[in-house]
């Protein structure tokens, strides 16, 4: 049962590389195919420059049939054949899909749905978390695999069963969950007290009365329930639940191998797991990157800084991308010629140590056969894909050690909390355009637009940490547990400059609402107060007036009262009875300032508060074309930065006065000057030596 959180991942310090390369691979699912085939494979993927492959991934059926039963004949051959050819492996547990036995044999193992109904054998990421029986076998496997390849020379990482999600509300996780209330809150009043479940008769007399909030209790749909300080301690312990299945299989892992890092697949800005708490428990983050046909540069480059902020600010690995398209968008479209590599560097840009695909070869059956893979259906090595991954191959090849181990220098802290995240799904107030992840990434781009580093951080940041930044944003930022408000106003205090907006401060760590005025924690380092909040439909015409040009402003709104300091910096104008009142305000605080954006603003608003928010706190952006993304890492050991010039464009750019004159560009060997061209979805990469 999840009752407390593991030991801490090793504090030891890994680089992640095949033998010495830079890691370029991704998932190989030989057992899909007759072994004929196989050798065949690794020399076309020896061709395109792969040195990798993640094998194992969903192979449980096969090694072990059955309970009494272990068979590694299969998978003791892949390992030979990629040892032979000199690749490096990442040995995944299998554990990301039960075998039709277990289920079968153990009921226990599957997981009850929201709806109630308990699942038979199907699917993957269908196992309990709170099962003794699967975590008993989960774990064994761990054990077994770790002895028998875990001092393999050309092992890499392990890489523990496979995208973590999803919930189960079945007597076994009841029963755990109330145990976990039990040692989070001690006594059965102080649950009422936090949960104020004096609302709708909700009162506990007994920890036994506890139930998931499914639809068959207290569940409004699977994001909302009717206490929603019970909803959140259900996400909250169903995220501790998955994170002990990955610990214990961890754990199995690290009584044979002490050597090889250990991680597991995270997902996107994905909803269901506190990945700061993850983040803590993994020796290197790994995630898979599936941009949309909406997805934006700066949303993926969000991704990227988010999974290295819940690396501690370390290189992560990108585990899975695809070379050409997925298959389960809404719209599988086909990368453009370039945009694929321009997408590897743009990770590598924000952190990555590695890239990787799903898949390495295109499954002939199974709901994944037209996911996009390096050698597809066709086999052939004169496709346009095969082609493209070559030539990235081939400059990861020469150049890809380069890249390895490279930090970012960030002026900027984004916060990002699970709890807000969970804590607004749950306000029923709001339209459902409003949403954490939306304002997340509305309020990351207008710094990336500007070439702004940003660290994404989380509540929990120390104030020595934080104070090393030069701005602090809290979009959205909801629930202020304990110390939060205090770290910040210090922070403030001490010259920094803090930036937030509405629907911010607003609840306290049991997600009740914090009175005396919105934004409640953040009133007093804000000086001012929101009175009402306002909803807009879509056809209501409403703007922010700042003293450099108008915003629309759509979807929320507050009414702002000026009486704790802080002045205006827009105003409202339009279809509002409070037109002339503050839609946005700054106030002096300590040596610092606090900035509050009252309403949602487009690009032009945000952009215009983001100036003021830079020029208070002395950064200086760096100019480039719209298309063009600009971001540096750095090598203090051996006095160099890299800057990765990026062209987001299927176009080619012109980039004048651009600031790398004389430095090197590390692709061609060229010496660049102030007039830089690239091509669509071109890439220049500026060598800068510090010292010089």
């Amino acid at each position: 049962m999840a009752t407390q959180l593991p030991h801490p991942a090793s504090s030891q310090a890994f680089t992640i590389s095949a033998n010495g390369r830079f890691c370029f691979g991704g998932d190989w699912n030989p057992e899909q195919w007759d072994e004929s085939t196989w050798e065949g494979d690794i020399i076309k993927l020896e061709h395109a420059g792969i040195n990798e492959a993640t094998i194992n991934v969903f192979a449980w059926a096969l090694i072990q049939p059955s309970e009494e039963r272990y068979d590694f004949s299969m998978l003791d051959r892949i390992v030979a054949l990629l040892d032979k050819h000199d690749f490096g492996f990442i040995m995944a547990t299998s554990t990301g899909a039960l075998p039709a036995w277990i289920p079968a044999k153990y009921p226990d193992t599957t997981r009850t749905d929201f709806e109630g109904r308990h699942h038979a054998f199907g699917m993957r990421h269908n196992a309990c978390p709170n099962s003794p029986n699967f975590q008993r076998l989960s774990t064994a496997l761990a054990g077994k695999l770790s002895e028998r390849y875990g001092n393999d020379d050309h092992l890499v990482a392990w890489h523990i069963s496979n995208e973590y999600g999803g919930e189960c509300y079945c007597e076994r996780c009841a029963t755990a969950f109330r145990t976990w209330l039990k040692h989070k809150y001690g006594s059965l009043d102080a649950l009422n007290r936090a949960w104020n479940t004096n609302f709708w008769s909700h009162t506990y007399t007994d920890f036994e009365q506890i139930l998931p909030p499914n639809t068959l209790t207290d569940g409004i749909d699977n994001r909302r329930a009717t206490l929603s300080g019970c909803n959140i301690d259900y996400k909250r312990f169903q995220s501790d639940s998955l994170l002990a299945n990955y610990t214990g299989e961890r754990d199995a892992i690290r009584e044979h191998d002490a050597k090889h890092p250990i991680t597991t697949n995270l997902m996107d800005i994905f909803e269901g797991l506190d990945y700061f708490k993850w983040g803590e428990q993994m020796d290197v983050i790994s995630w898979d990157d599936y941009p949309f046909i909406n997805t934006t540069p700066s949303d993926n480059g969000f991704k990227h800084d988010l999974m290295r902020g819940v690396g501690g600010g370390k290189p992560f690995m990108l585990m899975e991308s695809t070379p050409s398209q997925t298959n389960w968008h809404a719209y599988n479209v086909l990368k453009e010629p370039g945009k694929m590599r321009l997408q590897s560097y743009q990770a590598i840009a924000h952190g990555a140590d590695t890239v990787q695909y799903f898949q390495l070869k295109q499954s002939a059956g199974g709901f994944e056969k037209y996911h996009g893979a390096v050698i597809t259906h066709g086999g052939r090595e004169d496709e346009r894909v095969f082609r493209e991954v070559s030539a990235l191959g081939a400059e990861l090849n020469a150049h890809g050690h380069d890249f390895l181990g490279g930090l970012i220098d960030a002026p900027v802290a984004m916060m990002f909390d699970w709890d807000s995240y969970w804590s607004l799904e749950n306000v029923s107030l709001l339209p459902e355009s409003f949403t954490y992840r939306n304002q997340v990434l509305r309020w990351y781009a207008p710094f990336h637009r500007r070439n702004l580093a940003v660290d994404v951080v989380p509540e929990s940041i120390s104030a020595e940490r934080l104070n090393q930044y030069k701005v602090l944003v809290a979009p959205a930022l909801i629930m202020v547990k304990p110390g939060v408000a205090e770290l910040i106003e210090q922070y403030v205090q001490a010259g920094g400059v803090f930036l937030t907006t509405i629907m911010s401060g607003m609840h306290d760590e049991n997600d009740n609402v914090i009175l005396g005025g919105y934004p409640g924690a953040f009133r007093n380092v804000c000086g001012m107060r929101v009175e009402e909040l306002d909803m807009y439909p879509e056809n209501k015409k409403v703007q922010a007036v700042f003293d450099s040009g108008t915003s629309d402003v759509s979807v929320t709104g507050g009414v702002i009262k000026l009486d704790d300091g802080a002045r205006p910096l827009a105003t409202y104008t339009g279809d509002v009875f409070y037109r002339g009142t503050p839609a946005a305000t700054v106030n002096d605080y300590g040596s610092g300032a606090a900035y509050f954006a009252g309403a949602v603003m487009d690009k032009a608003g945000t952009d215009m508060i983001v100036d003021n928010v830079a020029r208070r706190a002395g950064l200086h952006a760096i100019a480039s074309p719209d298309s063009v993304e600009v971001i540096t890492r750095s090598y203090p050991e051996r006095h160099q930065k890299l800057t990765f010039i990026l062209n987001h464009s299927g176009a080619a750019v012109t980039y004048p006065n651009a600031p790398f004159d004389g430095d090197r560009s590390l692709l061609d060997g060229t010496t660049l000057s102030k007039n830089l061209t690239l091509d669509p979805y071109g890439v220049i990469i500026a060598v800068h030596d510090t010292d010089r």
